[in-house]
């Protein structure tokens, strides 16, 4: 499944969203190449319930050169975050695979030529995956995936986490871990990757140099209450896949205290959730990650209690 080293793939998953992903992939198109290589946009259509004509009727206008580099994937069926990016994972030729959310563009227009010099820069490191800052499109917040918020002060350092939907990885990391997990339809699945990742001897990146602008639409959303049960159980499945078990009860407390909040006191969803994680965990199996990389965790400041 090795990729072409002179393609840079970019996986789109999209979902009710058809302008804004015309707004992504025109942005892929227009920002800097790299002398020798080539751009590939792979667009999963993941199942949506809106016409997306407006999308198709984009791609027809393109010229030639630049149609020949989008791929077009209409699928039948919602198969959630993890399930969509695999798709695309499976489908793309390149070694360079950026994911970035259909609802977001690249700030910057210097994006390859920077990735292939920081992926050179900290090969002695073995970094191989790169997470890039989210910062709200409208009023400039940033989003950053550390604990210590003192650090974005920083220009790069390696980290244990990184965004979905801002970041770019090699294909090998994909050959030697596996994939996204699919059990996972929304939420938590980088954390999933990150300990794989990180437990195979890889390192990862995270510079403030790249920006990816993300435009929150509401279109394609779950509500609320929804998406904090689905953090809430994935969070903690995620913790009993790696973690030594004090920071799974820890992770279980601090994130039922989270969803009570944010749920303003739901109860029965509450019940709901340790039903579905009891069920659940039956059909997962514990892959502890080792003391090394727990190691390399706390020395860059992680988090594992929560």
């Amino acid at each position: 499944m090795s990729g072409n080293p002179k393609i840079f793939s970019f996986v789109i998953i999209s979902f009710n969203r058809p302008q804004e992903t015309i707004e992504v992939v025109q942005n892929i198109l227009e920002i800097e190449n790299v002398d020798g290589f080539s751009k590939e946009i792979l667009v999963i259509n993941n199942g949506s319930e809106k016409s997306y004509g407006s999308f198709e009727a984009y791609l027809d206008n393109l010229n030639h050169e630049d149609r020949q580099k989008v791929i077009y994937i209409d699928h039948p069926e919602n198969t959630g975050v993890a399930g969509g990016r695999n798709i695309g994972i499976k489908k793309a030729t390149g070694n360079y695979l950026f994911f970035i959310d259909d609802d977001a563009e690249f700030e910057e227009n210097f994006v390859l030529p920077f990735t292939l010099e920081k992926f050179k820069e900290y090969e002695k490191d073995n970094v191989k995956l790169i997470g890039f800052v989210v910062k709200n499109y409208y009023d400039g917040s940033l989003d950053l995936p550390v604990k210590d918020k003192s650090k974005a002060r920083e220009k790069e350092f390696l980290n244990n986490l990184f965004w979905g939907g801002a970041h770019v990885i090699k294909k090998e990391v994909f050959d030697d871990v596996g994939l996204y997990t699919d059990e996972f339809f929304y939420g938590m699945e980088e954390y999933d990757l990150a300990y794989k990742t990180l437990d195979a001897g890889y390192r990862i990146l995270f510079t403030s140099s790249i920006n990816v602008l993300h435009k929150v639409s509401p279109e394609g959303r779950e509500p609320e209450r929804t998406k904090f049960r689905r953090m809430l159980e994935n969070k903690v499945l995620v913790a009993y896949k790696y973690l030594p078990k004090r920071y799974v009860l820890s992770h279980l407390f601090m994130w039922s205290f989270f969803y009570l909040y944010k749920s303003k006191g739901h109860i029965t969803g509450f019940i709901k959730i340790f039903t579905s994680l009891k069920e659940r965990s039956k059909n997962t199996e514990r892959n502890v990650i080792s003391k090394e990389t727990i190691k390399y965790i706390r020395s860059v400041k992680g988090r594992l209690w929560y």
